[in-house]
């Protein structure tokens, strides 16, 4: 199977498994293919892949039954771990009912579907956004249909201490004491947080602590998700000095092959250096 992607793509070249005090992942969307061939191509070379199903839409969109078995042998043969990305096309602070009780169940799917995978942790955006992309204005509101949202997962047997609550654009105060109170833990997302100029080093100071994983990207002219040589020296030199002590997850959380290779050239030349 891996020498059959290997005819079609180009593979790194060096190893980064255990080579620093975090877990190192990328995503499983390098190479412009399905999730499979992707694992396949990148499980020797990182501790961990991040699992991408952005999109729920129909049943094919999730790894089949075949699928994840061959997931689970390629975990086990060569040593790498998972965690999953939760699909952004729900809502779980919209107004409507139907469409809340729909992110819900989508949730419930997927985590049924991988659980088998035992991935490190799910992902999961809060989004202020409704089903047709209006921002949410009346916070109060919103974070009341996300609280009614949450109580549902419960009841569906769903365990928040499983799932990591990402930053997004707006400020993650708004939701700090949801995410604490029911026991979930931290997706930072490094990029929103820059590109939305919002304080990097209050949010690493006041959120770290219970941060399970971190997405590292770059962005430019407001193109999110590129490599981290497009990242500013400052920012670079805060985030590395951060990681120094950080013993969670890094995703490089970019998607595309020479994005992943300049993001592991400036990572390693960086933090050899530091």
């Amino acid at each position: 199977m891996v020498e059959d992607y290997l005819k079609i793509y180009s593979p790194l070249t060096k190893c980064y498994k255990r080579k620093f005090p975090f877990k190192l992942a990328t995503t499983s969307y390098i190479y412009p293919d399905h999730i499979l061939p992707n694992v396949a191509i990148l499980a020797p070379f990182f501790d961990e892949i991040e699992l991408v199903l952005f999109e729920s839409g129909e049943e094919d969109n999730l790894p089949d039954k075949e699928q994840i078995n061959a997931l689970m042998n390629l975990s086990l043969r060569q040593g790498v771990d998972f965690n999953v990305h939760l699909p952004i096309d729900i809502y779980l602070g919209d107004e409507s009912e139907e469409v809340r009780s729909k992110g819900v169940s989508i949730v419930k799917r997927v985590i049924e579907r991988t659980l088998c995978l035992n991935p490190s942790v799910y992902t999961l955006h809060f989004d202020q956004r409704n089903k047709n992309g209006q921002e949410e204005v009346d916070v109060e509101i919103w974070q009341s249909r996300i609280i009614r949202s949450i109580k549902e997962m419960v009841e569906n047997g769903i365990e928040p201490n499983r799932m990591a609550i990402e930053t997004l654009a707006y400020p993650f105060e708004w939701i700090e004491d949801i995410v604490r109170n029911f026991g979930f833990s931290i997706c930072l997302d490094i990029g929103h947080i820059l590109i939305q100029e919002q304080d990097l080093q209050l949010y690493l100071e006041n959120y770290l602590s219970n941060t399970s994983i971190i997405h590292l990207h770059g962005f430019q002219n407001g193109v999110d998700h590129l490599g981290i040589d497009r990242l500013t020296a400052p920012s670079l030199e805060l985030i590395l000095s951060t990681l120094r002590d950080y013993h969670g997850i890094v995703s490089i959380e970019v998607f595309s092959i020479d994005d992943l290779r300049r993001s592991l050239i400036i990572l390693e030349e960086k933090w050899e250096r530091e």
